[in-house]
């Protein structure tokens, strides 16, 4: 309901973000006491109870960007973006989507957290599915990593941010990787595109 009043009715919650932000924020937390393990045959998994009202919550965030972003302290907001990016698959890609929006609505925030910011990005880019693993979960780790090199090319987008030393240094990573290179070519130039944008950060 919360989001869907933040979407179509901004004007209805913009008195109440001062009370409702802080209990927002406080269920994008992983919750430890709702964890368990399930034992399926020989196999054990583990099953995160407080996932979807987790997901729930930073939905509301990422509306709350297009709906009431100068009601909103963005450094706070940050704080709980970068927790998001070390969370759950479904949870990272929406924080790297919020990453992307904020970094071209308020620059000057994110500039603040860059250092920060850049460690879970940088890796999920560089992390590896263990040989072995099923095709799902190499499908899913492809995934993260072109939404979080989508992130990364909004950052670099901003000449702001594409000078801190933080990014010049992931830059130059990406730059080196072959792997890595090209992800970032292939979105900037599109799905099937040659590169069109470039990566200077000398």
């Amino acid at each position: 309901m919360f989001n869907s009043a933040a979407h179509n009715k901004p004007s209805l919650i913009r008195g109440l973000l001062a009370t409702v932000l802080p209990l927002l924020y406080k269920e994008t937390r992983v919750r430890k006491e709702l964890i368990r393990e399930v034992e399926m045959g020989p196999f054990k998994h583990t099953v995160d109870d407080g996932l979807d009202l987790r997901k729930a919550a930073f939905e509301c965030m990422y509306t709350l960007l297009d709906s009431c972003l100068d009601a909103l302290d963005v450094l706070q907001f940050l704080d709980h973006v970068e927790e998001g990016l070390k969370d759950h698959y479904d949870i990272r890609m929406l924080t790297f989507l919020m990453l992307a929006r904020l970094a071209t609505l308020s620059p000057a925030a994110v500039l603040q957290r860059v250092d920060r910011l850049i460690e879970p990005l940088k890796a999920t880019c560089m992390t590896k599915v263990r040989a072995g693993s099923v095709k799902q979960e190499f499908e899913k780790q492809g995934e993260l990593r072109r939404s979080a090199m989508r992130a990364v090319a909004a950052l670099l987008a901003v000449p702001e941010l594409e000078r801190s030393p933080s990014m010049a240094e992931f830059a130059s990573q990406i730059r080196s990787n072959v792997d890595m290179a090209s992800i970032y070519w292939s979105i900037q130039g599109g799905e099937g595109g040659g590169p069109e944008g470039t990566m200077d950060t000398s």
